[in-house]
């Protein structure tokens, strides 16, 4: 475009010259060529000022607009590269936290070296009035099967209840579906954790069959008994949070805060394999 508009002012000119130098040949033909001189300079200065205002003018108009389109790429290589450098800043972020969980869960594994674990996310939570499940993205696939126990990085979560090709259903400690061998941590009191409706709505589990002498006390730490089926022993399952005695039969009811952060849980280790299930 440039080239074009360049090209017409150049004939233009050519013509103009043609007949200037005909116009002058004819006049100094007849002996007035010092006059014509003088004309011609008075009349080509401001022609020739005005055509060089002209050619600046369209060479800055297209400077400018290829100026225009270097900056508008350079900005959009910038905004490109900002995505890209916020992508990569976010994922390493996702890294680190999965690192850092991961750190806390090599703590349980170097306590339970029998035990064989699969990692795996959350990936989607269904409640409904009467049961709470967890879905996440392992399943037969990794060797995962009904009834494998779950635990977060606090404690145990609950155990897998349904499993597809690559997904599994995690049923929580606070369901009525689950009940596990429990140990009063300080006294060594043996007794039953199970899930209730009643209790789970307040996010607690229940601990039954204590013996009517009980000493446990609000506060005592609730761990997974050497003879559970369901879990290897030494589990963390959670704290007494509140007792009470059954009108009838005069037994004490300890209620349990599980461990495992039920809410906001999004990593969680499958446990696949103990020597206490197989023996």
């Amino acid at each position: 475009m440039k080239n074009l508009f360049q090209n017409k002012f150049m004939i233009v000119l050519i013509v103009i010259a043609i007949l200037l130098v005909g116009t002058t040949s004819f006049i100094s033909a007849l002996g007035y060529t010092s006059y014509v001189r003088n004309a011609i300079g008075i009349v080509l200065t401001p022609v020739q000022k005005g055509l060089n205002f002209v050619f600046d003018g369209f060479e800055d108009i297209f400077s400018s607009k290829e100026k225009y389109n270097e900056l508008k790429k350079e900005n959009e290589d910038l905004k490109q590269q900002l995505a890209e450098n916020q992508e990569a800043l976010a994922n390493a972020e996702l890294a680190l936290q999965e690192n850092e969980t991961l750190k806390e869960f090599f703590g349980i594994k170097e306590e339970h070296l029998d035990c064989s674990f699969e990692n795996a996310k959350i990936t989607g939570r269904q409640s409904t009035t009467y049961t709470v499940l967890y879905t996440i993205n392992k399943g037969t696939l990794h060797g995962l099967t009904p009834g494998m126990p779950v635990i977060d990085k606090y404690g145990v979560l609950g155990c897998i209840s349904e499993v597809g090709l690559t997904w599994a259903k995690v049923t929580p400690l606070t369901e009525p579906d689950v009940s596990l061998g429990a140990v009063v941590e300080r006294t060594g009191e043996t007794g039953i954790c199970s899930g209730s409706f009643t209790a789970s709505k307040k996010g607690l589990c229940v601990l039954s069959y204590l013996s009517k002498n009980t000493n446990i006390e609000v506060g005592d730490r609730i761990i997974t008994s050497d003879d559970s089926a369901m879990f290897p022993k030494g589990m963390l399952i959670g704290t007494v949070e509140t007792i009470e005695t059954d009108s009838l039969t005069r037994e004490k009811i300890a209620y349990i805060k599980p461990a495992a952060d039920l809410e906001n849980v999004n990593t969680v280790m499958v446990i696949t394999e103990f020597e206490a299930a197989y023996e």
